[in-house]
């Protein structure tokens, strides 16, 4: 993957943001720009790490205190790698706060903001979503959230990319801080 050949449209004005191993390797708040359909890079290309999708084995399970569905890793994640796309339907912070309410009085949200430069889109995992819907918050959390652009560059809708901050071990719950992205 090197501008040389051609590749990687925004790498331009950033550096890749993964090493050879697939590792995020900027600080959390910086975009990541991958390859996409306008490179000329193979599907291998170090610079397509979300866009891979989920590869490691990941159980949602019963959390016993309380907090209803978590998800945990069956295998050990290292440090900075990329672990699941946080995906769901995209409505409109109007609609948002809308089922919000909704949402509030059920005692549950997966509502997730995408306020990386102005608050007018949201993603809501609640009838569309993938394991990450069951994801819970922790204040001291394994997953740190990143904004991805690989066809869509519109900075209103990125991509919602969890990497891990820490060594995390299999059979360990993943976490993220709701409040920080």
């Amino acid at each position: 993957a090197t501008l040389a050949g051609g590749c990687c449209p925004g790498a331009s004005r950033n550096r890749f943001a993964y090493n050879e191993a697939g590792q995020v390797r900027i600080r959390a708040g910086l975009p990541i720009y991958e390859c996409n359909s306008r490179c000329r890079c193979g599907a291998e290309c170090p610079n397509r790490v979300v866009q891979r999708g989920i590869r490691y084995d990941l159980c949602i399970f019963r959390t016993g205190d309380g907090r209803g569905w978590g998800v945990r890793t069956l295998q050990r994640i290292r440090k900075n790698s990329f672990v699941m796309e946080d995906v769901g339907e995209i409505i409109t912070s109007e609609e948002a706060e809308r089922r919000g309410q909704v949402y509030d009085r059920q005692g549950a949200t997966y509502l997730f903001d995408l306020d990386y430069v102005e608050d007018v889109y949201t993603v809501d995992a609640a009838h569309y979503g993938n394991i990450s819907h069951f994801v819970n918050h922790s204040c001291d959390p394994n997953l740190q959230v990143y904004n991805v652009f690989i066809e869509n560059l519109d900075q209103r809708l990125p991509r919602i990319a969890l990497f891990a901050t820490r060594p995390i071990r299999a059979g360990e719950e993943l976490t993220f801080d709701y409040n920080m992205h």
